[in-house]
């Protein structure tokens, strides 16, 4: 994280900030899931998908979430 000059606290704000996100959009998700199209189904999976993979990069430095929480997080990780 240092090559992109990130301090560990810029670390842990970004990954705090995706994990709000990740919450948001699982929530958002199944509230809507049945009016969407497949192609929004098939947008939303990846999207979920690319922000828990930045989210467990971001853990790698940070080590601000254990493997239990990193796995209540994966479930939400709309599928």
């Amino acid at each position: 994280m240092r090559q992109f000059g990130l301090t560990y606290d810029d670390a842990v704000a970004i990954q705090s900030c995706l994990v709000i996100g990740l919450e948001a959009q699982k929530i958002r998700y199944d509230e809507h899931f049945h009016e969407m199209t497949f192609p929004d189904r098939m947008t939303a999976q990846l999207d979920s998908s690319r922000t828990m993979k930045k989210i467990a990069y971001l853990n790698k430095f940070t080590g601000a979430h254990s493997r239990r929480s990193l796995k209540k997080l994966g479930k939400l990780v709309v599928e």
